[in-house]
């Protein structure tokens, strides 16, 4: 980053995540965000609100909970349910004919195996236990907001020091 010779740090922090992290930097006139090759400057008078906070989804973590606990259950008691399922066809069938049973294939409607059952449940385990994870571990989040709209990022975790550049940048805007 470039600053006039007469333009003052203030402070700096690590600002996005993943592809697009870079750091944040707070002068005494303005914002330079620099991710990678570019950089974006943002007067401070420019700024008409700043937000930062942490927050954990408890609500999130609890339907990944259930649906983590449904999909597991569901995958594990699926052989005694297809019995089941089994042995319900085969009073139907014998209170509707005379039959007699005959070989082994009597009786047996529904058969699938159980890693192809695994299989099925592995998309709702995953996101099942992506939900309650990220649930839990929250996010924190610094917003950035201008008349023309507002800059958001967020990152999973509790990241004080996003937090406390949140407050600084409060603090000079609007002198």
């Amino acid at each position: 980053m470039q600053r006039a010779a007469d333009e003052k740090l203030v402070a700096e922090a690590p600002f996005g995540f993943g592809p697009l992290g870079g750091t944040v930097t707070l002068t005494e006139r303005r914002l330079v965000l620099c991710a990678g090759a570019t950089e974006q400057s943002i007067p401070l008078r420019a700024l008409t609100s700043v937000r930062a906070g942490f927050a954990r989804d408890l609500g999130g973590a609890v339907a990944g909970a259930v649906i983590l606990a449904l999909a597991l259950s569901f995958a594990a008691a699926y052989r005694p349910m297809e019995t089941g399922l089994n042995r319900l066809g085969m009073a139907i069938e014998k209170r509707m004919s005379d039959k007699a049973p005959e070989g082994e294939a009597y009786g047996r409607y529904l058969y699938v195996p159980a890693g192809v059952v695994w299989l099925l449940m592995l998309p709702f385990i995953g996101w099942g236990g992506y939900k309650l994870v990220a649930g839990a571990v929250g996010e924190t989040e610094l917003v950035l907001t201008t008349a023309s709209g507002e800059l958001r990022r967020s990152g999973r975790g509790r990241h004080d020091d996003l937090i406390e550049f949140g407050a600084e940048v409060g603090r000079w805007v609007g002198r």
